[in-house]
C-alpha cells in the first residue's frame, strides 16, 4: 500500500470554522481534516460564536454544542443570521425534543451525535461542501487515435508542465490514467500502485477523499498521479461507478485534471470526453492512424457539437526535406480543423527517458521535442492559467 506522502500537500481550499470549548476534541477534528490538505480549520471557542465572528467567510461551521445548552443562549439566532447560507454542522450529545426544534430553527445543514465517528464528520463535511469558494477544476484529456501514437507521453509532459508552474500548482494538479489494461502513466515513470482495489472498485461508494490520499502516487515536483494495472475493471459491473467515483472526486480535490484516456468503448469514455475543458487528439503520420483520427474526431464532434476545444497532434513526425507524406495544409483538409500541431519524432531521447524512468523533458529540456511541446501546451493550455 501506497503511504501518505506527507510532504506533498493538495493546495487547501475551503476555510472551515470549528466552535468547540472541549480543546482534545478541536485537536483531534482539526489534524483528521487538515490531513485531507484541502482544508483550513480555524478553531475557537463557542463564546466566538455567539459575539460575531469577523474575517473572512467560511466554507463551512462546525459547531460542538455539548449538550446542548448553547441552544438556549440569547444570541445564537442572530449569529446564524451573519452567515445564513454556510452550512452548519452541529454536534451533540442526545438533544430533549425543545432543543432538538431549536436545532431545526437554526437551519442547521447536518448533526451528528456524540461520540462522534470521525468517518462521519469527513463524510459530512465533504457531503456539504458546495465549493462556492473552489474554481470549478479544468479537465484535460488525451486520447490515441491509434496504438502507441503518444498520449500517454503527452499527458505526463502535459501534467508536468501544468506543475511544474510553482509548488502551489503543483499541488493542485493530477494526473489520472484511464488505461487499466497497463497503466502505462505510472509504468513509464516506474511507480506501481500495490494497493488492492478490490473491495472499492466493488462498493465504488467507500472512495472517498481520505482514501483518494491513501490510492496516490506523487512525483518529486508535487504532482499526483492515479494509475492502476486491473485489466478487468473496464468488464466489471462496478467499473463505471467506480471511475466516475474517481473523477468526481479528482475534480472535487484539484484544479487542474490531466487524463490519459484509451480508444477503447468503455462505459466511461463518452462522459469524460463530453466533460473535457480541452482534448487532444494524437495521432500518427501515417493513412491507418489518420483515418482512425478523423473518426474519433468526429464522434467528438458528433457528441459535443462545434464549442469543443480539440487539438489534433501529429505526433512522432520526422524532420527531413522531402518525403513527408501529409503537408499541414492537406492536415486541415482532412480534418477542416485549425488546431493541428505536430511533434518531432526523437527515438533516442524517447528511449532514454524510458530506460531512465523519467520525464523526456529531465532528459534534456532544450531537445526540439520538449520545445515543442511546452509551446503547445503554453499556447493550448496557459493562456488561460487561472
Amino acid at each position: 500500500m501506497n503511504a501518505i506522502d506527507s510532504k506533498v500537500l493538495p493546495t487547501r481550499r475551503k476555510q472551515i470554522a470549528l466552535f468547540s470549548a472541549d480543546a482534545q476534541f478541536r485537536r483531534e477534528i482539526a489534524t483528521r481534516l487538515e490531513a485531507l490538505a484541502i482544508y483550513d480549520v480555524q478553531i475557537a471557542e463557542p463564546a466566538a460564536y455567539l459575539k460575531g465572528v469577523g474575517g473572512a467567510r467560511p466554507g463551512i461551521i462546525i459547531l460542538d454544542l455539548d449538550q446542548g445548552e448553547m441552544l438556549d443562549s440569547p444570541g445564537l439566532f442572530e449569529a446564524r443570521a451573519a452567515w445564513p447560507s454556510v452550512p452548519l454542522i452541529a454536534i451533540s450529545s442526545e438533544l430533549q425534543p425543545e432543543r432538538m426544534r431549536k436545532l431545526v430553527r437554526l437551519n442547521a445543514s447536518d448533526w451528528l451525535r456524540k461520540p462522534l465517528d470521525g468517518k462521519d464528520l469527513i463524510n459530512a463535511v465533504t457531503f456539504h461542501d458546495s465549493g462556492s469558494q473552489s474554481n470549478r477544476s479544468r479537465i484535460t484529456t488525451f486520447i490515441s487515435a491509434s496504438g502507441g501514437a503518444g498520449a500517454t507521453t503527452l499527458a505526463l509532459a502535459a501534467a508536468e508542465q501544468l506543475a511544474a508552474r510553482s509548488p502551489e500548482r503543483a499541488t493542485a494538479t493530477c494526473l489520472v490514467d484511464l488505461d487499466f489494461q497497463s497503466a502505462n502513466c505510472g509504468a513509464y515513470l516506474n511507480l506501481f500502485n500495490q494497493f488492492d482495489l478490490a473491495g472499492i472498485v466493488a462498493q465504488p461508494e467507500r472512495l472517498d477523499v481520505e482514501l483518494l490520499d491513501v490510492i496516490k502516487l506523487s512525483r518529486p515536483s508535487g504532482l499526483t498521479i492515479y494509475s492502476f494495472e486491473r485489466p478487468d475493471l473496464p468488464f466489471d459491473g462496478h467499473g463505471a461507478d467506480f471511475v466516475l467515483k474517481l473523477l468526481d472526486l479528482a475534480a472535487y480535490r484539484f484544479d487542474d485534471i490531466v487524463i490519459d484516456l484509451p480508444n477503447l468503448e468503455t462505459p466511461w469514455q463518452a462522459s469524460v470526453l463530453s466533460t473535457s475543458d480541452e482534448i487532444f487528439i494524437v495521432f500518427e503520420l501515417n493513412l491507418a492512424s489518420l483515418r482512425q483520427a478523423k473518426r474519433l474526431y468526429g464522434k467528438i464532434r458528433e457528441l459535443r457539437g462545434n464549442g469543443a476545444s480539440i487539438t489534433l497532434v501529429a505526433n512522432k513526425q520526422k524532420r527531413r526535406w522531402f518525403g513527408n507524406h501529409f503537408s499541414r495544409k492537406e492536415l486541415e483538409k482532412v480534418f477542416k480543423a485549425p488546431n493541428i500541431r505536430s511533434v518531432s519524432l526523437d527515438d533516442k531521447l524517447l528511449t532514454e527517458a524510458l530506460n531512465r524512468a523519467i520525464l523526456p523533458s529531465e532528459v534534456d529540456a532544450r531537445a526540439r521535442f520538449n520545445k515543442e511541446l511546452k509551446s503547445m501546451f503554453r499556447d493550448r493550455l496557459e493562456a488561460d492559467a487561472r
